[in-house]
């Protein structure tokens, strides 16, 4: 049987017909990752959510990110940002299957990672630390787009910045190798992520020290020499380490 269809009728054929195969196109991808709207305003992040997440799900998350954006831009004198994309799982299979491959390896416990300067991906949970482990990333993508060539470049410096732009300070005098004075060397602090966790005890601890001797410029400068600490603290690392020691000791443990 052959229906001759007048053109109105066409054009009501063609629409339903694109109606379907954008639900079905939704359903397919649904299952996936759903993507939010672009966030409007001063805060261009990208949120792509994961594992059937929801907007309610991930509330704290984007707040947390929309909240500290301009802060952290201007406290790494960042003018302008790219959209950034936002991607949030909440199955840690998933996040480490897309973490290998992309970054070629995976780092089991970890909570959040970048992928260059456009882009940070984390792992959700509801832990009061969520919010801090979002603002870390965040300030690792700021950074990139300071310095195109940090990313762990030295580790210390790199891990260093973000856990004080994100308040992720650690009382020393809880971590007991600080207490009993047995500092790590930045040579250690340099390992990696699987290979030890050490400069997230003492990130923040580094960057205090920086900023009280040196003032806050000068992270600046340290983040765009790759660390250069002679260069840009006029001091050798040596130098820099004891007086690291000294500082921690005096602010920080000399009451304990």
């Amino acid at each position: 049987m052959v229906y001759n269809l007048s053109t109105r009728d066409m054009t009501k054929f063609a629409n339903f017909t694109l109606i379907i195969n954008t639900l079905l196109f939704l359903s397919m991808t649904c299952d996936e990752a759903s993507r939010l709207p672009a966030s409007q305003g001063p805060a261009p992040f990208d949120f792509v959510l994961h594992d059937t997440l929801t907007v309610g799900d991930v509330a704290h998350l984007t707040t947390a990110l929309e909240a500290n954006y301009a802060r952290v831009a201007q406290a790494l004198a960042v003018d302008t940002l790219p959209t950034i994309t936002v991607q949030i799982w909440s199955d840690e299979q998933a996040y480490q299957d897309a973490m290998e491959e992309t970054l070629g390896a995976r780092f089991p416990g970890s909570r959040g990672y970048v992928t260059g300067d456009r882009e940070l991906r984390l792992l959700y949970h509801r832990r009061l630390s969520a919010q801090k482990e979002a603002v870390h990333e965040f300030a690792h993508v700021v950074s990139l787009n300071l310095n195109p060539d940090f990313g762990n470049n030295p580790r210390w410096l790199w891990e260093a910045v973000a856990l004080y732009l994100a308040d992720e300070f650690n009382d020393p005098a809880n971590v007991a190798y600080m207490r009993d004075k047995a500092f790590p060397t930045m040579e250690e602090l340099n390992a990696g992520f699987n290979a030890s966790k050490n400069i997230y005890d003492v990130g923040y601890l580094l960057v205090d020290y920086i900023i009280s001797e040196w003032g806050q410029s000068v992270l600046i400068d340290l983040i765009n020499t790759n660390g250069d600490i002679p260069a840009i603290l006029g001091v050798p690392v040596a130098d820099f380490e004891s007086g690291w020691h000294q500082f921690v000791t005096e602010k920080y443990l000399s009451s304990r």
